[in-house]
């Protein structure tokens, strides 16, 4: 069976990246705004879930691999893009409520790396007057 694009779907497909590429700027631009008025431990916290996101995301992609295709709708571009757009949207609401744990660990690690660095220059400041 082969896989004949046509112009319909040629458009469809255009037209789905283009919408996602406005989405992804979109959102660029809100956590921008939203970043300015959030305090250093808050952008801190934010990080660690965008990390934690990503990985959530790496994960669902390759227990995708795992599992075979479907005979009934076979194998598309559309598929895969759906699959795609669906397991980043899945991996942002696991880890916004909560994930699997790595962002609170993350953050509790780097904050402890951040007051120790903050600590250091303060003594070093203290020093050098």
């Amino acid at each position: 069976m082969t896989d004949f694009l046509g112009a319909s779907e040629i458009t469809a497909r255009a037209e789905i990246l283009n919408l996602d590429n406005k989405l992804k700027t979109a959102q660029i631009q809100a956590s921008k705004v939203k970043n300015n008025n959030l305090s250093e431990t808050e952008r801190l916290k934010e990080v660690c879930r965008e990390f934690e996101s990503i990985f959530l995301g790496y994960i669902l992609k390759q227990m995708r691999k795992t599992v075979p295709e479907d005979p009934i709708f076979g194998n598309s571009v559309a598929k895969d893009i759906f699959n795609d757009m669906h397991d980043e949207a899945l991996s942002r609401e696991l880890a916004r409520a909560g994930g699997i744990g790595l962002a609170s660990i993350l953050y509790k690690q780097l904050s402890q790396i951040a007051i120790a660095s903050y600590n250091q220059n303060k003594i070093n400041n203290d020093l050098s007057k």
